[in-house]
């Protein structure tokens, strides 16, 4: 089955709508991804999980019993609202979501596998320059003595792409 990818910029509209890029929204028809859970996710990223796919997710949350971790990050998580594309390609992000994620006008929407993640525009850029050390480091987990030969990498060891 094909996975969600890419980095997009988007819009939303004033009621909290946004359009989902054709390639994507093809995807979804062609995976019958047709409710979608748009809940917090981590580094104040929104979470865009098909709804079964969501709903398995806490389901292993509640099996969590009555850990306090687990029941944290359930409130966290569960905080979730229901969408549909509507005729125009697009998903609604409520209020009190775009309040956490800190997006007002402007996104940032990138499939991640199985789901999709939401970002204001400068939450997704600090995020990615705080992260350059870490994707290094799985290249080199990955990769290994490869990278060079891969492009990962130039002579100097710094990143090449």
């Amino acid at each position: 089955m094909s996975t969600y990818f890419g980095e997009y910029h988007v819009s939303l509209d004033e009621r909290g709508r946004f359009p989902v890029p054709m390639d994507i929204r093809k995807l979804m028809q062609d995976r019958g991804d047709l409710s979608w859970a748009v809940t917090r996710g981590f580094d104040d990223a929104l979470f865009v999980y098909p709804e079964p796919k969501y709903r398995e997710v806490m389901g292993r949350l509640k099996d969590g019993g009555m850990d306090p971790e687990v029941l944290a990050f359930l409130r966290h998580f569960g905080a979730a609202s229901f969408t549909q594309l509507d005729a125009q390609g697009r998903l609604l992000v409520g209020a009190p979501l775009k309040d956490y994620a800190g997006f007002l006008r402007e996104a940032i929407l990138i499939g991640v596998g199985e789901t999709l993640e939401l970002w204001s525009v400068a939450g997704w850029k600090a995020y990615q320059q705080g992260q350059k050390d870490t994707y290094k480091a799985v290249a080199a987990g990955l990769f290994g003595r490869r990278m060079r030969d891969c492009g990962l990498t130039t002579d100097e060891g710094s990143t090449g792409c």
